[in-house]
């Protein structure tokens, strides 16, 4: 249960020397196994049932979020509540099923083993006619598997480089001025995502999906992959430099604090790392983070 279930073997192979960097449109390959081990079916009945963890569900419509006491009761989800805000118009999103639902977690093991990259799953109810986030872009390349009914992409080109992380998140911009001038525009491209086909968006393309044209219900599963960057790899590198004995050292007070004393701290630590990683044994380092990509639970944020 790997990369091979979302695209075939062609595209495939050329993703592990390719990683996309442009949106593009695949069909489910033949034979994949996902529609078995997740449906609309299932994720509906996780929702009337009240049986996903309450604290992974969000109620959202044109953008905005109900508190959880909105659909949740003892913290646990209310399927009466759940009902009246379908009713609403609302989406549902259905949180890290990676988590809590076992075919799903061994989907994402998988995929982190053969990519290094973590991974993820969030899944998406949409009432026809209806709409959940709005304008955004995501800081990790998404994998959208159209599960049932279908659902519009609107689709803009990168208004930053590289957003990473919390850096350059579209939940810490001013967005209202973007969002017109996107209006404005129009999209740089349009997609009806169809049952069976699976969109491949990579981080920062800004996108404002719907349903509003549509008479049945959306339900779509994106698989979030957290790529690896060389700050990544600098985050490691940082993190083990704590061997360096120079660096453990103690830094008194009065060079922190007095005037001008922790410029010349700064440009000692540095020169201090930069003597460190002169040393550093490339070949076995690359063996332990080899082995850390593929294991580490968290390797990004969310």
């Amino acid at each position: 249960m790997t990369l091979r279930m979302l695209f075939d073997q062609a595209t495939y192979q050329d993703m592990m020397t390719n990683w996309p960097t442009e949106p593009a449109i695949h069909d489910l390959p033949d034979g994949s196994h996902l529609p078995a081990i997740v449906n609309a079916k299932l994720l509906n009945t996780y929702l009337e049932t009240g049986c996903a963890p309450a604290d992974e569900i969000n109620v959202v419509k044109d953008g905005a979020a109900r508190h959880p006491r909105a659909y949740a009761t003892a913290g646990k989800l209310d399927p009466a509540r759940i009902a009246m805000w379908r009713e609403r118009g609302y989406s549902f999103q259905i949180r890290n099923l990676d988590r809590w639902y076992p075919p799903l977690h061994a989907m994402c093991r998988a995929i982190q083993h053969e990519t290094g990259y973590g991974c993820y799953v969030t899944a998406f109810v949409t009432p026809a006619g209806a709409q959940g986030l709005d304008y955004h872009w995501d800081q990790n390349i998404g994998i959208v598997y159209q599960a049932a009914g279908c659902k519009t992409w609107q689709i803009w080109r990168p208004v930053g480089d590289e957003p990473h992380r919390g850096y350059k998140a579209s939940n810490t911009q001013p967005l209202d001025e973007l969002v017109e001038q996107l209006k404005a525009d129009g999209p740089d491209l349009e997609i009806e995502l169809k049952p069976g086909q699976v969109l491949v968006l990579p981080r920062g393309w800004v996108h404002n999906p719907h349903a509003f044209n549509q008479t049945e219900d959306s339900v779509h599963l994106t698989f979030v992959i957290r790529e690896r960057t060389g700050f990544w790899i600098g985050e490691k590198l940082a993190k083990a430099a704590i061997e360096s004995t120079s660096l453990r050292r103690v830094i008194a007070p009065a060079d922190i604090v007095g005037d001008d004393a922790l410029a010349a701290q700064i440009d000692q630590a540095r020169k201090a790392f930069v003597d460190w990683l002169g040393k550093v044994d490339t070949q076995a380092f690359a063996a332990e983070l080899l082995d850390t990509a593929r294991s580490e639970l968290e390797p990004d944020y969310i």
